[in-house]
């Protein structure tokens, strides 16, 4: 421990409240399209998954931030420190405070995290695959085991469950990737294969040439039907008797599907496609009333 930290143990009840508005704020900030899935849980299990969210929120944002590499290194071993408080009922802030109580509610297994990490990890430099399992590879680190962690949370945990949270996540961070393609090529990171690229006589630094906009669509429209058979696989996974428990996992990724049909509907598109707060309301509220 150090000396920083203290016992969950020690927390006061007001304490744990503020720690987990803490979690909610940033969730509401940040989640984005997790936000609409949020907020079709109970109370506890919304609390658990919000935390959940800001520590990956800040595993984000340490490989994220405008400084030297050694400079990011040293924020993401931070956290994985803070992880171990965690793991070790202490916390040092309010965000640790909120997930070593959820920690100690719903019994993560740690090697999901350990996992999430490495994704996170990888991030540090510029990301470069060469082979599509190389990127399925990252895709199950940063969004699958998510998905496996929220398991637990949802009280839906089976080894079906658990292959269709694996899909998903795959589905989920694929459509996330096709989605953010300028952004993260401005950034110095091409997440797309190089095999794939060749394949269509492109490379990343000239993925977004005037004169490749054909080619880079027929790429686009490519990794869209693997996203794509990975919802279908996920939605014939899904456990029915878990249907209802995953209503916020289905929600999560009827939303991508739907960034996912923008995006084949459109696959020249340069800029970030979004859905609108009544579009994604509309998507949680049908999920809540069909179930």
């Amino acid at each position: 421990m150090t000396n920083s930290s203290s016992p969950l143990a020690s927390a006061s009840p007001a304490l744990l409240a503020k720690a987990h508005r803490h979690t909610a704020r940033i969730a509401r900030k940040a989640a984005g399209n997790f936000y609409y899935a949020f907020i079709l849980l109970p109370k506890v299990q919304r609390q658990g998954i919000q935390a959940l969210y800001a520590f990956c929120r800040a595993g984000d944002d340490a490989v994220d931030e405008p400084n030297a590499l050694e400079a990011r290194k040293d924020l993401l071993a931070h956290l994985r420190r803070r992880l171990d408080l965690c793991y070790n009922g202490y916390y040092d802030d309010l965000m640790t405070l909120a997930l070593a109580d959820a920690v100690q509610k719903f019994r993560f297994d740690r090697r999901h995290f350990d996992d999430l990490l490495l994704g996170v990890e990888s991030d540090l430099t510029s990301a470069h695959f060469n082979t599509l399992d190389e990127l399925w590879e990252y895709c199950y680190r940063v969004a699958s085991t998510v998905g496996l962690l929220c398991l637990p949370i949802f009280n839906a945990d089976s080894e079906q469950a658990r292959a269709y949270a694996v899909e998903l996540g795959l589905g989920m961070q694929l459509t996330n990737i096709l989605r953010d393609l300028r952004e993260d090529i401005e950034r110095g990171r091409s997440y797309l294969p190089s095999e794939e690229l060749a394949e269509f006589g492109l490379t990343a630094d000239r993925l977004f040439e005037f004169e490749n906009r054909d080619k880079r669509a027929q790429l686009v429209i490519k990794m869209a039907g693997f996203a794509r058979d990975r919802f279908n696989k996920a939605a014939s996974l899904l456990p029915v008797e878990y249907r209802e428990a995953l209503i916020a996992a289905r929600a999560m990724g009827k939303i991508y599907e739907s960034i996912l049909d923008r995006i084949e509907a459109e696959p020249t598109v340069v800029n970030r496609i979004e859905l609108s707060h009544t579009q994604k309301l509309t998507i949680a509220r049908t999920l809540l009333l069909g179930k």
